[in-house]
């Protein structure tokens, strides 16, 4: 019996995965997905088949690559864990045809699967409130900006623009909005203190 089939009888799997990643330069891009994949070769719940890179490409700025992978997988809950872990933007179970499960094994991985999806979800939470107050800083600091430089005279919104380094479309919008509040005025094209 060859390696691939004794391994499914005791119960491991048959896989292919692709795993992409971004970024650049190019160099750091291949260092660092070979770095994971000799990472994966030190798991010993993971046995690595085959692996084919595909050349980086660049792509706006940015350059992609992937690798598939031909692995061999101790057991379902280890390839849930990968895609995890790795984000596979392709999973393939060749073997076993048929997969079973105890009760209590589809609950470990259902357990771990949403302590996963909650972490991501505070995270998210997380993320979203940073950006909130980011934002509200943001208008803050903006809105002192345009104070200041309307603190002495009059100005149009080409000159709040290189005053600000806000580009004038997205400037004027925040200036309409500063007109609802009272905070400043316009008369016919140029802006002012109230």
């Amino acid at each position: 019996m060859d390696k691939i089939k004794q391994k499914i009888n005791d119960g491991w799997l048959h896989c292919n995965f692709i795993i992409e990643m971004l970024g650049k330069p190019k160099e750091h891009l291949e260092k660092t997905l070979k770095g994971y994949i000799e990472l994966l070769k030190k798991d010993k719940t993971i046995e690595i088949l085959k692996e084919d890179y595909v050349e980086p490409e660049e792509k706006e700025g940015l350059f992609t690559m992937f690798v598939e992978l031909e692995t061999l997988m101790k057991d379902t809950k280890r390839v849930v864990e990968f895609c995890f872990d790795y984000m596979p933007s392709s999973v393939e179970i060749i073997e076993p045809a048929n997969l079973t499960y105890s009760s209590h094994d589809f609950s470990d991985i259902l357990n771990d699967l949403q302590a996963r999806l909650h972490k991501i979800d505070m995270v998210a939470k997380n993320t979203g409130q940073e950006n909130k107050i980011l934002r509200k800083n943001s208008a803050i600091f903006l809105r002192n900006l345009i104070f200041l430089a309307l603190k002495e005279k009059g100005k149009d919104v080409v000159e709040l623009s290189k005053n600000t380094g806000v580009p004038e479309k997205e400037l004027e919008k925040f200036m309409d909005i500063l007109i609802k509040e009272k905070k400043i005025k316009k008369q016919k094209k140029i802006y002012s203190l109230n």
